[in-house]
């Protein structure tokens, strides 16, 4: 298997410009993920028309700006300012926001008492949940694309040497699997450990936790290109579909924004999706919910993962040992 190893690693790597590109993107991602969600402990920015001290109202949630004038309501829709808290006297504020009644309620929470005010976990996503969030779709992007070693290998015929050689289709198929995994996970977990470790960066987990995550985000991702080549067995195809489908799936599942919220049809729906478990799993690790509640959603993406590796194994050993009995 070592042989395999080594060979998938030269053919990866002579790809040179290709593969120094992904890596750079994903390098920036990660860069930029934890650059700005380490400072996305401000959800919202408030114009409060007051004429009390603004230390009355400072939040770690609510980014307040003190006016003595009401803003006009075109700067709400335009987006420089989420919504407006004006001070009506002897305690009574009124809160004018366009971003819908449940983002009025939270206002409303805020306003009666600043200083204890802390949203709800299920409507705030922490600095891991976020960072993880904007690694998704690269990190399964990549998967995709690394995975041109077995499209390669069925549309150019080579594996039915292979298959035709003393070899065993397990230590094929696993040699591909340890590459591709290798390739995304040293490049990613490197630099969070740099932004952790040297540069400082709050970055929401632990790094034996990002290991952890990396780990079931990478094999869910691998074992889906490998899925899909063992389907279509043409390299080109397989990474124009299997990146429409990653990046597809990964945004409905809520990688960036959640826009399911209030359409319950829609919000069941989505849970089919893998991406969808890895983001609840995640925030529920952050938000401290109890291990025993998110071992569903974990055990929902391996048992996927596992799926994928096993039907492109058989899909593999079907059309190119068993057919040739």
């Amino acid at each position: 298997m070592l042989s395999f190893i080594k060979n998938n690693y030269y053919r990866i790597s002579s790809r040179k410009e290709y593969i120094i590109t992904s890596l750079i993107l994903t390098m920036v991602s990660i860069y930029l993920a934890v650059l700005l969600t380490s400072s996305l402990e401000l959800k919202g920015n408030i114009a409060l028309v007051t004429n009390k001290s603004e230390e009355m109202f400072k939040s770690n949630y609510i980014k307040i700006n003190i006016m003595s004038n009401e803003p006009p309501t075109s700067e709400l829709l335009l987006g420089k300012y989420d919504g407006v808290i004006v001070d009506k006297g002897h305690g009574e504020y009124e809160v004018n926001t366009i971003k819908g009644e449940e983002f009025k309620e939270i206002l409303e929470a805020f306003i009666k008492n600043p200083k204890e005010f802390k949203p709800e976990s299920k409507d705030i996503r922490g600095v891991g949940t976020n960072i993880i969030g904007y690694l998704l779709m690269f990190l399964l992007l990549q998967s995709i694309l690394y995975m041109f070693t077995l499209g390669d290998d069925m549309e150019l015929k080579q594996i039915e040497r292979i298959i035709a050689s003393p070899v065993s289709l397990f230590k094929y198929m696993l040699s591909h699997f340890i590459v591709v995994f290798l390739l995304i996970f040293l490049p990613s977990f490197f630099i969070l450990t740099v932004m952790k470790g040297i540069l400082g960066f709050n970055i929401g987990f632990s790094l034996i936790q990002y290991a952890v995550i990396l780990s079931i985000v990478i094999s869910l991702g691998v074992s889906f290109a490998m899925f899909l080549n063992s389907l279509i067995k043409v390299s080109d195809k397989t990474n124009m579909m299997g990146s429409a489908i990653v990046i597809l799936t990964t945004i409905l599942a809520g990688s960036f924004y959640s826009f399911e919220k209030r359409n319950k049809i829609l919000e069941s729906a989505l849970w089919i999706l893998p991406q969808k478990s890895i983001l609840s799993f995640v925030q529920g690790l952050e938000g401290k919910r109890e291990v025993y509640s998110m071992i569903p959603e974990l055990f929902y993406v391996i048992i996927i993962s596992i799926g994928f590796y096993i039907i492109a194994t058989l899909k593999i050993k079907k059309d190119y040992i068993v057919r040739k009995d």
